[in-house]
């Protein structure tokens, strides 16, 4: 399953950052989402200035519900919290959670540690302001790709300075090595997302100064006391190695990790619900899974939509 639904890198960086910002999921493949979800907008005041946010709540939400931030895509220079859309309705309706968006600043006019600071002013603000009345103690975060690495950054700045609690981490076809030590980006399945592609990427959001970070390149970081983890990969993926790698380099940490792969799926897929029954499937089992720590329970029970 080739797809080249989206632009080169090239043509990202030559969009202004506002427009990049505000881009959807291509409408071929991806539908306008749960629309019994209720929404609020709100811009939350960052160290980098206001951080649009939206939640997303079901019609029946439970006072003290947790909370979930998921993490939008894009190889840290495209999209905002509208790419994801359809993600963060479909977790509010699977799991009755306060759903939480984010529209991080793009690299290159704001290159590290700027997305990830984003992402850590949003995690603080659910848990210290409880938006919709969540339990701020009962965190969940998740992302695909540029958003699966900035997840996983998360939980381990978590850790490491006694940032909120997180119950669980989902980190869905991730970029995890800064050094593109993995094959797969050569095996030019993806147009345009070759190693030359992630060469850039690398080069204009981390530089050769933050490249090594291992809150950028977070396979190299010390990964012993992180949450459980869901760890997904696909195998149409420049980035195949690097969540395969991830989720074996988790469990070796003695990190609880459930490892999925989906053969035949291409990297994006989660945005392609028209396309493939795999998005959804994948997206209950997303839920599933943070269902399981954030309740405590081994299954999700009912399923909304």
């Amino acid at each position: 399953m080739k797809l080249g639904l989206m632009p080169t890198p090239e043509k990202v960086l030559a969009m202004p950052h506002a427009q990049r910002l505000k881009a959807k999921a291509p409408g071929i493949a991806c539908g306008p989402g749960d629309r019994s979800i209720l929404t609020q907008d709100f811009a939350v005041q960052g160290r980098g200035g206001p951080i649009p946010v939206r939640v997303y709540t079901r019609p029946d939400l439970k006072p003290g519900a947790p909370g979930y931030l998921f993490i939008h895509g894009g190889g840290f220079v495209n999209f905002g919290l509208e790419f994801t859309d359809y993600v963060q309705r479909g977790l509010a309706a699977r799991t009755g959670c306060v759903v939480v968006g984010l529209s991080y600043r793009l690299a290159p006019e704001h290159p590290f540690p700027a997305g990830l600071e984003d992402c850590q002013d949003v995690l603080r603000w659910m848990a210290e302001t409880r938006p919709q009345g969540m339990d701020g103690d009962r965190i969940a975060v998740g992302g695909e790709s540029a958003g699966g690495n900035l997840a996983a950054a998360l939980s381990i700045w978590a850790r490491d300075n006694h940032g909120p609690r997180i119950s669980h981490q989902a980190i869905v076809y991730p970029f995890t090595d800064a050094t593109l030590s993995g094959l797969d980006w050569d095996s030019c399945v993806i147009p345009g997302l070759d190693r030359s592609a992630g060469e850039l990427m690398v080069r204009v959001y981390a530089g050769e100064k933050h490249a090594s970070n291992p809150l950028f390149s977070i396979l190299h970081a010390e990964l012993r006391g992180l949450p459980p983890a869901l760890v997904v990969s696909c195998e149409y993926d420049p980035l195949r190695s690097d969540g395969i790698r991830f989720a074996e380099a988790l469990k070796r940490a003695g990190v609880e990790t459930l490892h999925t792969h989906y053969d035949n799926m291409p990297h994006g897929y989660l945005l392609y619900p028209k396309l493939t029954r795999t998005a959804d499937d994948s997206l209950d089992q997303i839920a599933r899974e943070a269902m399981r720590y954030l309740f405590r329970l081994s299954d999700s029970g009912s399923r909304h939509r």
